[in-house]
């Protein structure tokens, strides 16, 4: 009888907790994806490059001959970077061939857990 209790508990306990994390991974994107929306938006200003709506634009204030972008590209989505490739340049600054972004991308050293949320919000945006 003791034996059935028993894992009559265990696997009551294993349903509970299993209906826990979804929810709880949830709460913690939407949570990382607010920072990584305040971090960009208020804090370091990427839509005063990459536009409103973070799809790229044209740098007007560069002038031909100048060693620096042009352009600067659409980063809603991150469709030029991987999860880590993305949390890896945000800590870092190194894009994925170990090159540096463009002037006047600024070299950002964020912490993993921002450079996290940063890229949760971008990947969130379409």
């Amino acid at each position: 009888m003791r034996f059935i209790v028993a894992c009559a508990s265990v696997i009551a306990l294993a349903v509970v907790t299993v209906g826990l994390f979804p929810v709880h991974a949830s709460a913690d994107r939407d949570d990382m994806v607010s920072r990584g929306r305040y971090l960009t938006n208020d804090g370091v200003k990427c839509v005063d490059c990459h536009g409103a709506r973070l799809q790229g634009m044209q740098l007007g204030f560069m002038r031909p001959g100048m060693p620096i972008a042009y352009y600067a590209p659409k980063i809603a989505g991150l469709p030029m970077l991987s999860q880590p490739a993305a949390v890896r340049f945000f800590q870092t600054g190194l894009l994925p061939g170990g090159g540096r972004a463009r002037p006047p991308m600024p070299q950002f050293r964020f912490s993993r857990s921002d450079a996290q949320a940063i890229t949760a919000y971008l990947r969130s945006l379409r």
